[in-house]
């Protein structure tokens, strides 16, 4: 998961660039959603999903801002 802010400004270009990064995650394999806040329309936040660490990471590269996280306790 990353929470990101995106100006205004930058707000176009980061949409844009959206399937791009859905394509990456998507051969890597891995999912990717991006969820905008009903009311600020610069917060996102992103979550990638992969079956191991390595993928998740392969899914995120080149994004130095995204941390990979593990699973401790799921359903």
């Amino acid at each position: 998961m990353a929470a990101r802010r995106v100006s205004l400004v930058a707000r176009d270009a980061y949409l844009a660039a959206l399937p791009e990064r859905r394509a990456r995650a998507s051969a890597v394999p891995a999912h990717f959603w991006v969820f905008e806040h009903a009311t600020d329309p610069e917060r996102f936040v992103e979550f990638t999903e992969a079956a191991s660490s390595e993928l998740l990471a392969a899914a995120l590269d080149p994004d130095p801002a995204s941390d990979v996280w593990r699973e401790v306790q799921g359903g």
